[in-house]
């Protein structure tokens, strides 16, 4: 059996999800950077309360037995592939954008906090870390926002299914939130 101590560690355990619940709708209210900002602290006091958490562990491995078993549905199916005997199921069902707003949330908020911390860069002087290729999969009908630091900047990466958005809507999220990030973090 492995050492308790090990099994007990949060490095030990597998990335795990949850969920953020904020407004979808902006009060009249006319001081946006206000809003921002409140948004902002409840967001990271619901993810500290998640971290915090007693059941963070024991979570975390049902998560990741759950992600095993179809990680290993999916590797079957890339092997089969790979030796010719794959065979494609029924095409998904094309989803036509909703003409009206959803009412549950549709993004995923992945943070996987400061990196530096991990990857411990004085340990390869011979190699230059810059950047970090991270690797997500995402439900169909929604959208997943990562970010991390590394290398002492801020990287975010979005994902979304292309067919269960408007393509215009959400090229306008992304610009919008690049647009927050430019106002609110960097100036």
């Amino acid at each position: 059996m492995a050492n308790k101590a090990l099994n007990d560690s949060y490095w030990y355990l597998a990335i795990g999800y949850f969920n953020v619940i904020l407004p979808g709708f902006l009060p009249r209210s006319s001081d946006i950077s206000a809003i921002f900002w409140h948004r902002a602290r409840s967001a990271k006091a619901q993810s500290t309360d998640v971290v915090k958490h007693p059941m963070t562990v024991s979570r975390s491995r049902q998560m990741a037995r759950e992600r095993g078993a179809r990680a290993r549905v999916w590797a079957k199916e890339d092997d089969d592939k790979a030796n010719g005997v794959w065979r494609a199921g029924p095409p998904a069902p094309q989803k036509k954008p909703s003409e009206r707003p959803p009412s549950s949330a549709l993004i995923g908020l992945s943070l996987l906090g400061n990196l530096d911390g991990i990857y411990k860069h004085s340990s390869f002087s011979d190699i230059e870390l810059h950047t970090l290729t991270t690797g997500s999969r995402q439900r169909s009908g929604g959208m997943l926002l990562f970010g991390y630091t590394f290398v002492g900047k801020l990287w975010l990466s979005f994902g979304y299914d292309e067919n269960g958005f408007d393509k215009e809507a959400v090229e306008n999220f992304w610009r919008t939130l690049l647009s927050c990030i430019d106002e609110y973090l960097i100036n």
